[in-house]
């Protein structure tokens, strides 16, 4: 089925609601398709709706295409600011749809709609959750591009918006090891991705006398065979899953009748704390070093070269939030009380909570239950939504604490200063277990 037309909207075109009920939220949310990089038009919905509900907004610009952009809004007086995060954009369409993925429909309990589940209905939760009174400072972001670069969050990480942010919300799905998602999952953590590329040299020689040279090829071939093995040193720590890798890509050829003297593979690593981009890339040259010294390699005169893949913005670093930091405490007794004994997770994917928890924000993920994300009939629960809608909603209206419990969110200096610069690098900020125990509180 082809994906509806993305041309963006005017704020004239959206009827004016001053509150609507969650179900016609969430559809129209649904119904406002918003396959990345086309997130224009439902930025203009969430913007017209945030400021009929009494929100100061904003338009922050991707920084390689202005004409897409992340909203965020602030409203109240009172505290150190909450902060409520969301992605506006959706996958394309995958595999076969049984209905029209852009008109939402409800069938035993479920709401059936392109992006039901990831993420329109914690966008919808927190579009409810703004409905409430408070005086408490909140602020709400939702970016573009996470199905792709996470070039949003990035943006809004450079942007200033979540300086004194204390914590961070995001009614995200749900990954958790090995389990299909529970409604009174909180999720305190992710792993983190990084790519890297292996230059693996060969000895070229006239394709009759093989004898006579190395292929590139082959010595890729028992790279890719030694750095799947190394899945199998890798282990859970309780909640948290194990670190994991694959290769992405490999690519090599001979243009002659020549043994290939030069090959080319990535490999894609998920990450675990206490590991980051950069210390992996170490230790990958370390392992590589010792599969030279057991005699893997026949060309051991050219040494294979690894770096981390350039890409445009930064590689999400793992991070864990502690479960006994307040605001995390607060959330668990609104779960407990609405739902059950929390049960506290790891998320096995990277998301842009990656990017918010990189800049200093203790950040969790607490959203509701669905399924077939990525793929046809995606679907969330409709009890799980409502519960999310209510679980957002009493966060927002809990009595907020006199000061920050945490230090002010910084992107470290410098850090943005080219305005196209290439990220080879982890995040310099991206401490793992950088929130692993509640910090003194100040001025209480």
């Amino acid at each position: 089925m082809r994906a509806a037309k993305n041309n963006p909207i005017s704020s004239s075109s959206i009827s004016p609601i001053l509150a609507i009920d969650p179900i016609s939220r969430l559809r129209e949310l649904i119904e406002t398709s918003s396959i990345f990089p086309n997130e224009q038009a439902i930025g203009v919905l969430i913007e017209r709706r945030l400021r009929e509900l009494g929100f100061s907004t904003k338009r922050i610009p991707l920084q390689d295409d202005p004409s897409r952009f992340n909203v965020v809004g602030e409203r109240g007086t009172t505290g150190t600011p909450l902060l409520f995060y969301g992605h506006m954009d959706t996958v394309p369409i995958y595999g076969q749809w049984d209905k029209d993925p852009f008109k939402m429909r409800e069938e035993s309990g479920r709401l059936y709609g392109l992006g039901a589940y990831d993420m329109k209905a914690g966008v919808a939760a927190i579009l409810c959750a703004c409905e409430e009174k408070t005086e408490q400072r909140i602020k709400v972001a939702f970016g573009a591009d996470e199905e792709n670069i996470s070039a949003g969050a990035w943006a809004l990480a450079k942007s200033g918006f979540l300086k004194n942010v204390s914590f961070a919300v995001v009614p995200e799905i749900e990954d958790s090891l090995y389990a299909s998602p529970h409604p009174n999952s909180i999720m305190l953590g992710r792993r983190g991705r990084a790519v890297y590329e292996f230059d693996v040299p060969g000895q070229s020689a006239h394709g009759a006398h093989i004898r006579d040279g190395v292929s590139a090829i082959d010595e890729a071939a028992r790279l890719c065979l030694e750095l799947d093995r190394l899945n199998e040193r890798f282990h859970p720590q309780g909640a948290v899953p194990e670190a994991s890798q694959f290769i992405r890509k490999i690519e090599g050829e001979s243009t002659s009748l020549t043994l290939p003297e030069a090959a080319r593979l990535e490999l894609d690593r998920h990450l675990v704390a206490p590991e980051t981009s950069a210390s992996v890339l170490v230790s990958l040259q370390r392992y590589v070093d010792e599969l030279y010294a057991r005699g893997v390699f026949q060309c051991p005169q050219k040494r294979i070269q690894i770096r981390l893949k350039e890409r445009t913005t930064p590689y999400l670093e793992p991070y864990h939030t502690s479960e006994k930091l307040p605001q995390v405490q607060r959330l668990a007794k609104i779960v407990r009380e609405e739902v059950a004994e929390p049960a506290f997770t790891y998320g096995f994917s990277v998301a842009d909570e990656n990017v918010l928890a990189s800049c200093g924000i203790p950040t969790v993920s607490y959203g509701p239950r669905g399924a077939n994300f990525h793929s046809a009939n995606e679907w969330v629960d409709k009890a799980g939504y409502s519960r999310s809608c209510a679980s957002c909603a009493a966060l927002s209206a809990s009595r907020p604490n006199s000061s920050c419990l945490f230090p002010p969110a910084r992107v470290p200096p410098g850090f943005f200063n080219l305005p196209s610069a290439r990220y080879t690098w982890p995040h310099p900020n991206a401490l793992l277990a950088m929130h692993t125990s509640p910090p003194t509180p100040r001025g209480l």
